[in-house]
């Protein structure tokens, strides 16, 4: 490649990757989404923060990692929608470290820098929805992971223990994130053991690097079983999860994106034309590859980023594949340019004309919610709709009710909970006023046919007030009568009575 080329080929990629991140960033900050899985794992986190216990004082059915980490975050800005955009700026940060890791598969283990710079431009944008800057444990199960491949790459190429103790220890905590990722570390150990078969893997240095990520689950598992929530932490994580694909009936799998397929179709060429005659890394990642397309393909896909971790490992193929045509046929990064300034073009003109909204409609209903309540409120989340960032919860299960509370009452969890009961006894500040429906028979086309809780009109009427968004109802004034104040002992915001 000339030098003239190859600077116009790095610079157009690096102002490309620039361009991607900091959309992210400006979508955060001006317009934001209303994603129902980082409204959740906001509060889940906030819950933490103010020293609540996954699994005994608030229901969850993830591993917990992602809150622990968010929680110094979403309490810092406390009671403010500026939780959630901290939140979704540390998804951006993985995001980031993730393209530094792909980048350094290229470099440093494919000796590859033109091909790292693609496939972080692949990666960059997957589609519309922009999941990247999203508040999910996927995007940070994927950085473990990508991260861990680089670290399982160096110990092939390089050996030395620390390099796959670092490697084991990123896919453990790739599972902490979620425990999805225990089909990918599946495959990743099937190639281990097919290394350590062939004598290309030191079965002892697998053991002594297999210790740390034990010894922390072990005492992680012991502090469920001190707080006597071990069995629910296994029944809620694995049990209720296995039920999930039947709740998705008529939508187990949906399509990737355009802008995914395009790294994947490279990635499948790729594997036909080199897989076999490529060397043991580019094997490995073909091997990765292959293993996570059948995986998104022919088990559980219902949302977009359930491709995340595929999307990142298409990417890092694809760029190994035109990195390797590059080499015969110049033309092809001309066609590649083209297709990132085409692409960027259309990002750009979508993005212009997004209207930026204030802190009301930011992140759907919860910032509007916000704005009306205080911290000793209750407040009750929706049918297929979150709002609640920091209000108390009326249940323990306080979150997609009609979906995980009739799971949940299946595997005998837990009975279902008398919802009405609870808004009376509790008094939420905020409600939905319409019935919730049992999603397994939703999802399989039995809309509003068989509803869980019901939300009387006599409640209602009796009660709240209609707040002409959403089918948001709000508590009439003369059940507010209290004063919100804070308890220094109990380090609780309370209501008391006023004088």
């Amino acid at each position: 490649m000339s030098d003239i080329l190859k600077k116009i080929v790095y610079s157009t990629l690096g102002l490309y990757i620039a361009f991607c991140v900091s959309l992210f960033i400006w979508v955060i900050i001006y317009s934001g989404s209303g994603d129902g899985d980082t409204l959740e794992h906001v509060h889940s986190s906030w819950l933490v923060f103010r020293g609540k216990v996954p699994y005994k004082d608030f229901f969850q059915h993830h591993n917990p990692l992602l809150w622990y980490l968010g929680a110094p975050f979403v309490g810092l800005f406390e009671y403010s929608l500026r939780a959630v955009d901290a939140a979704n700026m540390l998804a951006v940060t993985s995001t980031i470290i993730t393209m530094f890791y792909i980048y350094r598969i290229h470099k440093n283990i494919l000796n590859s820098v033109l091909g790292g710079l693609i496939a972080i431009a692949f990666f960059a944008l997957p589609q519309n929805s922009l999941y990247n800057k999203d508040f999910k444990p996927d995007n940070f199960m994927v950085m473990s992971l990508v991260s861990g491949i680089y670290y399982l790459l160096c110990y092939i190429k390089n050996k030395g223990l620390f390099n796959l103790s670092l490697s084991f220890l990123l896919f453990f905590i790739s599972f902490m994130f979620t425990q999805k990722a225990v089909l990918e570390i599946f495959c990743l150990g099937i190639i281990v053991l097919y290394f350590i078969k062939e004598k290309k893997m030191s079965l002892n240095d697998c053991l002594v690097s297999s210790i740390l990520p034990i010894t922390i689950y072990a005492f992680f598992l012991a502090y469920l079983f001190s707080h006597d929530v071990l069995g629910l932490y296994f029944k809620a994580n694995f049990e209720l999860n296995s039920y999930i694909p039947e709740v998705f009936h008529t939508r187990r799998f949906i399509h990737p994106s355009y802008e995914m397929m395009v790294p994947i179709f490279i990635s499948l060429y790729g594997v036909y034309k080199y897989l076999y005659h490529s060397n043991i890394y580019a094997k490995i990642l073909g091997v990765v590859f292959i293993c996570e397309y059948m995986i998104r393909m022919f088990y559980f896909t219902p949302f977009i980023y359930y491709f995340a971790f595929l999307h990142a490992i298409s990417s890092i193929y694809a760029g190994f594949t035109i990195s390797e045509l590059a080499k015969k046929y110049k033309y092809i990064l001309l066609v590649v340019l083209a297709y990132f300034v085409v692409l960027g073009g259309i990002y750009a003109n979508i993005y212009s004309k997004r209207i930026t909204v204030g802190d009301s409609y930011k992140y759907g209903a919860s910032g509007f919610v916000l704005e009306l309540t205080n911290p000793c409120d209750y407040i009750v989340n929706g049918y297929r709709i979150g709002y609640n960032l920091f209000g108390k919860d009326v249940d323990f299960i306080w979150n997609l009710l009609g979906q995980i509370d009739v799971i949940a009452a299946t595997i005998g969890i837990r009975p279902t909970a008398d919802l009405e009961a609870l808004i009376r006894k509790y008094r939420p500040k905020i409600i939905y006023g319409e019935n919730y429906y049992d999603t397994y028979r939703e999802y399989r086309g039995e809309i509003g046919v068989h509803p869980i809780h019901w939300i009387s009109k006599h409640l209602l009427n009796e009660m709240y007030l209609p707040l002409n968004r959403d089918n948001l109802y709000i508590l009439k004034p003369e059940y507010q009568s209290y004063d919100c104040k804070y308890n220094y002992r109990t380090k609780t915001y309370e209501y008391v009575d006023k004088f």
